[in-house]
């Protein structure tokens, strides 16, 4: 199984916090409601490496009310851009947002 380095998962995370709306990070493999939120991001994030692309799935749980698209554009937006830096914009990056809740 392959794993995410620590330094991605580090920008990954850092870019997420400061998106307004978000609460928390969201434990996909949650098996109750109760479980659903989480600081740890490791258990919010799935990816995929395919050819030059690289594909994270980002789980989050966002306040209620706020534009659920626009926290999610922001969210991609910031990742995407963090993670082709560190790479000096030699690896190509997609993101997806799930929303699992809302707060």
């Amino acid at each position: 199984m392959n794993t995410i380095d620590k330094s991605v998962i580090k920008v990954i995370k850092d870019a997420i916090v400061t998106v307004p709306g978000v609460v928390s990070f969201s434990n996909f493999n949650a098996d109750s409601y109760e479980e659903i939120a989480t600081n740890d991001i490791n258990n919010a994030i799935e990816f995929t490496n395919t050819d030059n692309i690289t594909r994270f799935r980002i789980h989050v749980i966002i306040l209620s009310g706020v534009n659920i698209k626009d926290v999610i554009k922001e969210i991609q937006i910031r990742v995407k851009y963090e993670l082709e830096k560190i790479s000096k914009f030699t690896m190509k990056y997609m993101v997806d947002v799930v929303v699992d809740d809302l707060a």
